[in-house]
């Protein structure tokens, strides 16, 4: 009992570092009646929209299918995995999931962040007492500070970055042990578990640690040759860590070249983004909203006490002043780094965010954070003469921002004065130590863990939540139809109606064609786009296929929604559905069976390797596809073009000398063109419609009933208008509330449904017949019916995948300038697909032996350090 008692009273403060910043996050999420506590979640932004999907995912591969660790035809179309895991998904925390039923998936992202912040505070206590800087309840108190900071409050719901705040403390605790003869591996090893878990952020720390190691330099100084070894130590662990996790970063770096890298800036602007003083703003309590998400200043706040402690740093005279010099150009960086468009491009990999812009900042706040340990290390007293000068900084920033607060949307005068106020208790806190004796280090706590509590709770507070009943419906309903569809085909993909989240085949674990991911390979949606698919950088809808792209990307299976659950929200119309068949009803959603589904791969014509895409007529390029398939003459279209019956036009009239281009006549109301056809076979009917009017430009509706179509797109989409609708009139009405409309593209076509079918028989009398499939390995057979015809497949090129044909290796090739054909003699052909990672043998070499020789050689190191001593 005595040496547990002792253990206790050494280690409460660690303790009670995790504990703190864990409870208040959990206590918050307790009265936002977070499930399973209440009917709300942590799911909102790219939690909602995109990572709770990966952490289905995740489960999936764990649990079922280990190979989509390399590659999954769950995302979109097919892609190499390997990226998306080293971004989103490597963090060892994410192991919690599996220990939460598939139901309460947003209980176990909630527990991730938790235990993530939770860890953030223990580590940096660690740091505090590893490093003999601070003990004792100075722990718990800063901990706070650095587990609650402005980022991690703003970007909680970024989970994947939150590692860097938990191995940060501890990379820069490696790096002062660099100066000491004893603990190299510490920094080596915690930097390669931070590359591992997330290279992006470890890309961050890597820049941070050599600001730091240049302060540390000047900070840890006895001579030139004991600095000159513990450069050495610095650039052979900064070497070790990297030839570490070389077996994750030399294929995801390639995975770069081929995804987000591609949108790397080629001119920079040597500019500030916006008035540096503004940053200032982000040091008052509860600077984030919505509004800060796309384009907000850096999230910095980490409290009064922490600003008095790094401007007292500067003029403490304790400190060295070569430290504080170097301290003091460090800042200077920092500071720049966060509004000078060159440094912030660096920060970020040469790439602007979209989205949660400067997310380098919590190595800022680390820093600020560390000034201010650093001044209590060397002088823990605080006099009033001392405090005036932080007191009269801090308030002239509190003044700044109030003079220009109508500027800041996140701010109130309320927030100010929440500031004020607790700066004035923090100062007289710390000038009446000596009166408040024993309760001074409650107070403290107290004061500076309620300013951190504050700032969190108005920041949070701003930001709209999913429900749980949404989200968990949802996924239940799509589950049970994807479990109801008969799985009698090796491959077969499933399209939809409706929509949750375009990542929906990752959670509910099935093939499908839509994604979201910053590293999606762009070739994907320019693919899409070019076939009327509604596509951007890094996500694809899979919303607005026509009969022909169901055939030939192979949805064997439809799935509709029938009823009226507000739960499952419609993504398109798609009256074309009629001409599949209908297998069963499940739940209110509808399956439909493709009876045109074209197999994952089958016999074409060579042509597919030179075609020529048709730039903004997707049903042209349609057209195109479906001639060089077969080598058939484009004369002989899939798609006609026809003609409106007539075009009408309501509080609204054209442009002059521009035909497509619409005035609103009356401001106060809606101005309306109206289109009507009337349908002369019972042929599906489909409608263009320009990139112009994404975003909600338009409101179409059919009939008087609304079309629905997902509103960003960035190419000419495709809309489904009509099926077996002979002799009877439609009308299409484009209203718009803009001043002026450009009605870009807006074309009538009309399949032949009778051509359509004779070229799916055609297509599908040579099929690849798969008998051996998994995520990477599709093995085959396959009769080519005359010379200059090729496999074609719908999966996607990529440099991954290796072929062999009747046992031989064989180049592939692409065709239709997306997918993977190869060029076949007549006859019978056996195939073999398969995939692995570009690099990852190499890289894994490189880790293995790296891993060997360090091993060894460390070994050797204390054989030959014990043979000295004795």
């Amino acid at each position: 009992m005595s040496r547990f008692n002792t253990f206790i009273r050494r280690h409460y403060p660690l303790a009670l570092s995790f504990i703190l910043p864990f409870g208040i996050l959990f206590i918050y999420g307790l009265l936002r009646h977070v499930f399973p506590f209440g009917g709300q979640t942590i799911l909102t932004v790219d939690l909602g929209q995109q990572y709770i999907d990966f952490y289905a995912f995740f489960r999936n591969t764990l649990l079922h299918h280990p190979e989509t660790f390399f590659y999954s035809f769950a995302k979109g179309l097919g892609g190499d995995m390997l990226g998306v895991w080293a971004y989103y998904l490597m963090s060892p925390f994410n192991l919690i999931v599996l220990l939460t039923p598939r139901t309460w998936l947003s209980f176990g992202v909630w527990l991730i962040i938790l235990c993530k912040t939770g860890a953030s505070g223990l580590s940096f206590a660690y740091y505090l007492k590893a490093n003999r800087l601070l003990n004792r309840w100075w722990l718990p108190l800063l901990s706070i500070t650095y587990a609650l900071s402005g980022f991690a409050i703003a970007n909680q719901f970024n989970v994947m970055w939150l590692d860097a705040l938990v191995w940060l403390p501890l990379i820069i605790l490696g790096i002062d042990r660099l100066f000491t003869r004893r603990y190299f591996w510490w920094y080596p090893l915690s930097l390669t578990i931070l590359l591992i878990s997330n290279y992006y952020m470890g890309y961050m720390v890597c820049l941070f640690v050599i600001a730091y190691f240049a302060w540390a330099c000047v900070h840890h100084w006895q001579n030139w040759q004991h600095l000159w070894r513990s450069v050495g130590k610095f650039v052979s662990g900064s070497l070790l860590a990297g030839l570490f996790s070389a077996w994750l970063l030399l294929p995801t770096f390639f995975q770069l070249t081929q995804s987000k890298g591609q949108y790397t800036i080629q001119k920079i602007n040597w500019k500030f983004e916006y008035n540096p003083l503004r940053i200032l703003s982000k040091l008052v309590i509860g600077n984030f909203n919505f509004d800060q998400m796309p384009k907000g200043e850096p999230n910095l706040f980490v409290g009064s006490f922490v600003l008095i402690g790094m401007l007292l740093y500067f003029v403490t005279r304790q400190i060295p002043r070569k430290e504080r010099l170097v301290a003091l150009l460090v800042t200077i960086f920092l500071g720049v780094s966060m509004c000078y468009e060159p440094l912030d491009l660096l920060w970020h990999g040469m790439q602007f965010p979209v989205w949660y812009p400067y997310r380098f900042s919590y190595v800022v706040s680390f820093w600020m954070i560390i000034l201010a340990v650093q001044r209590l290390h060397y002088h823990p007293q605080f006099k009033g003469t001392q405090l005036l000068l932080p007191f009269l900084i801090i308030m002239a920033i509190f003044g700044y921002t109030a003079k220009h607060l109508k500027s800041f949307t996140a701010l109130s005068a309320n927030q100010i004065n929440l500031s004020i106020a607790f700066l004035i208790i923090t100062c007289l806190i710390l000038l009446l130590k000596v009166p408040l004796k024993n309760y001074y280090p409650f107070l403290l706590c107290l004061c500076v863990g309620g300013e951190m509590v504050t700032n969190a709770t108005i920041s949070l507070n701003q930001i709209s939540y999913v429900s749980q009943k949404d989200y968990a419906d949802y996924t239940a309903h799509l589950q049970t139809a994807i479990a109801a569809i008969p799985n009698q085909d090796a491959f077969q993909r499933i399209g939809k109606t409706f929509m949750r989240t375009k990542n929906d085949p990752m959670q509910a674990d099935y093939f499908g064609g839509s994604h979201f991911n910053s590293m999606l390979e762009p070739s994907y949606p320019k693919f899409m786009g070019s076939i009327g698919e509604p596509a951007g950088d890094g996500v694809v809808a899979d919303t607005n296929q026509t009969l022909f792209t169901d055939a030939l990307l192979g949805y064997r299976y439809y799935l509709n929604h029938t009823g009226s659950l507000a739960t499952i929200p419609l993504s398109t119309n798609k009256p074309d559905l009629a001409r599949y068949h209908l297998r069963k009803v499940k739940k209110q959603i509808a399956i439909y069976q493709n009876p045109n589904a074209l197999e994952l791969g089958f016999a074409a014509s060579e042509k597919v390797l030179k075609h020529h895409v048709t730039a903004d007529y997707p049903l042209l390029e349609q057209n195109q596809i479906a001639a060089d398939l077969v080598n058939s003459p484009v004369d002989q279209p899939l798609f006609t073009l026809k003609f409106f019956n007539t075009v009408t036009y309501k509080n609204a009239k054209q442009k002059p000398k521009f035909n497509e281009t619409f005035l609103r006549i009356n401001p106060k109301n809606t101005a309306h063109v109206i289109y009507t056809f009337t349908p002369t076979t019972s042929d599906p009917c489909y409608l263009t419609l320009g990139s112009n009017l994404e975003k909600n430009a338009v409101q179409v509706t059919l009939n008087g009933h609304p079309i629905q179509q997902y509103d960003t797109f960035r190419d000419t989409v495709v809309l489904n208008l009509a099926s077996d609708a002979i002799g009877q009139k439609q009308t299409i009405d484009l209203a718009f509330s803009k001043k002026e409309i450009w009605l870009q593209n807006i074309n009538l076509y009309q399949l032949n449904y009778q051509r359509f079918s004779q070229l799916i028989t055609q297509l599908k009398t040579h099929p690849l017949k798969i008998s051996n499939f998994s995520n990477t390995l599709i093995q085959g057979t396959i009769k080519i019916p005359q010379n200059k015809y090729v496999l074609m497949t719908t999966v996607p090129y990529a440099v991954g995948w290796h072929a062999t044909v009747d046992g031989h290796p064989t180049k592939i090739k692409h065709g239709l300038k997306n997918f993977i054909a190869i060029p076949l003699k007549k006859g019978h052909h056996t195939i073999t697909l398969r995939y692995w990672p570009p690099y990852f043998y190499c890289g894994l070499l490189i880790s293995s032996v790296t891993v060997i020789l360090a091993a060894s050689g460390n070994y050797c190191f204390r054989y030959y350090r014990r043979r000295r001593l004795f």
